[in-house]
This record gives C-alpha cells, sequence and structure tokens, in this order.
C-alpha cells in the first residue's frame, strides 16, 4: 500500500507536528511540478530521490528543478559508486510513487540528504504521495523530524587553496 496525504498527515499529527496539507490547484505527476503548482520558488520545493550509494539505498532532497550532480553526492557521502533507484526500486522501500516520494515518513533504514540549496529558513513543500496535495512544513520542524543530513548535492563544491599555496610556481 502507497502513503498518501492522509497517511502523512495523521503520522504529523501523532508526532505533534505543525504542518498543512494543501489542496494543489492542478494535478502534479512530480515533485518538479510543485514550484509552478504552488507558484513559488524551486528552492521552497522539496525534491527527493532514491539512490544507490555504495548499494545502500539514499534519499536525496534537492531543490525542485535541480538535478543532483553524481560527483558531488560521491564526494558528500564519501562513496564510490552511485546509481539512481528505478522506479520499482522507489516505488517498493519509501512506499511513495517514484515521483511523489516525500523526505518525510522515509524509513529508517534510508539516510537522507538534503541538499544545502533549499531554503530552510521557513515552509518547505514537499509532495505527499498524492498528485493533488502538497506539504507545508517548517525547515526547522523537518530537520527534527527527519534527521537529515545537510550538504551539496547539486553543485560540486569548489576546494580553495590556503592562500600560501595560490601563488607557488612549479618549476
Amino acid at each position: 500500500m502507497m502513503i498518501g496525504a492522509m497517511d502523512v498527515h495523521r503520522e504529523l499529527l501523532a508526532r505533534e507536528v505543525p504542518h498543512e496539507i494543501v489542496r494543489l490547484p492542478r494535478v502534479v505527476l512530480n515533485a518538479s511540478e510543485l514550484p509552478e503548482a504552488l507558484r513559488l520558488p524551486p528552492s521552497q520545493c522539496v525534491a527527493t530521490r532514491i539512490y544507490f550509494v555504495d548499494e545502500v539505498p539514499t534519499a536525496i532532497a534537492v531543490p525542485a528543478l535541480s538535478t543532483p550532480e553524481p560527483r558531488a553526492i560521491l564526494a558528500a557521502l564519501d562513496a564510490i559508486t552511485l546509481r539512481p533507484a528505478t522506479s520499482e526500486q522507489t516505488n517498493e522501500p519509501t512506499r511513495y510513487a517514484a515521483g511523489l516520494v516525500s523526505a518525510v515518513m522515509l524509513p529508517s533504514s534510508i539516510p537522507l540528504f538534503v541538499d544545502a540549496r533549499l531554503d530552510m529558513t521557513g515552509v518547505v513543500y514537499l509532495p505527499t504521495g498524492d498528485t493533488g496535495t502538497a506539504l507545508g512544513i517548517s525547515g526547522a520542524a523537518f530537520f527534527r523530524l527527519t534527521r537529515a543530513r545537510l550538504a551539496h548535492l547539486v553543485d560540486v563544491p569548489v576546494i580553495e587553496l590556503p592562500q600560501d599555496l595560490r601563488h607557488v610556481r612549479l618549476h
């Protein structure tokens, strides 16, 4: 059985987590459609994708319309191998439809990493597993609930050389 908006709502009520289930003005088939449907910047809408990182199913949450950078994921997680999960490999362990995976209510066996570009200072919006709703939750409540780890996942971080090494010439 797949998770939907009522499951998310009941679980968050049971945990006394302040949240809102928002009825969308139109059907969305994946998290990338949330910014347009909600008329919000992508940095406030969370798209969660499942990857196998060193063969461990791992959730990667990024701003909607963003694509995680494989090299950034490998670097952030200190991993060697990475491959995206298929729809079936996503649906089964998460119990969400692949395009509508929410970063909340993931099994504890799936670690969650959140991209630093998400604007977690206010309310963020996530899929609920249903095509007609979204979950609004404060960034603080999101982190308390999910125990997510923050990382740079969309862009490969630039490594700065120490000041004294920038002007060294090799002969």
